[in-house]
């Protein structure tokens, strides 16, 4: 589309446009000015999926959460999501090229809650692997999984092996202990106890 190309502001009419003076509703265009076609050579337009496709990173929607669910997700409300299961580019030496579980980012310090009724089988404070973590054994509809909450604050777990907990109750706190690049629960869970499988996918579904 053809621009007008105009010559610089005078001094005054630099002055009232700034300060907001003037006729804001129209300009004028000097007769000298010339028309120039705006070229697309020099710039692309890029989508949000390109962009995060360019960056390896692999986010998904939120979640909705449903409080009176016997399923629930670690936290009260939705929030960032920022790795989710299946292969990828290891993002520290030593870490994994198939990411196992979810990773979600509300913030360090945010109480993390259980996932679904269950026994505690491990609680561990740590500064390799997992961190801090914990794992709860869980029977869903006849059949048995295990929930692992890793990377939590130390001195942040509330619970001990063989507690027996409640969907919703807190089990420990978001950080940064172990093979962590940053502040996020590490959530994974293994169908039949020993398998991981997709906690997006699963939580999802079993939510609600």
């Amino acid at each position: 589309m053809p621009i007008a190309v105009v010559g610089p502001l005078s001094a005054d009419a630099y002055v009232a446009a700034a300060s907001g003076r003037g006729d804001t509703q129209s300009i004028s265009v000097p007769p000298d000015a010339t028309l120039q076609a705006l070229s697309n050579e020099t710039y692309t337009a890029v989508s949000g999926e390109e962009l995060r496709a360019a960056a390896n990173m692999r986010t998904a929607a939120t979640f909705i959460n449903d409080g009176n669910s016997p399923i629930q997700w670690p936290f009260p409300v939705g929030v960032p999501l920022t790795d989710r299961y299946g292969p990828r580019e290891a993002p520290c030496g030593g870490c994994s090229t198939f990411h196992q579980g979810l990773d979600m980012t509300p913030g360090e310090g945010t109480p993390i809650d259980a996932i679904a009724a269950g026994t505690v089988i491990a609680a561990e404070e740590s500064d390799s692997g997992f961190g801090v973590s914990v794992q709860v054994e869980h029977v869903v509809a006849g059949r048995k999984y295990v929930s692992l909450y890793a990377h939590m604050q130390f001195g942040s777990l509330e619970v001990t092996e063989g507690d027996i907990i409640a969907v919703g109750q807190k089990i420990g706190e978001v950080g940064n202990t172990g093979q962590s690049t940053g502040p996020h629960l590490h959530l994974e869970i293994w169908e039949d106890g020993t398998d991981p499988i997709d906690p997006y996918a699963w939580l999802t579904e079993m939510v609600g």
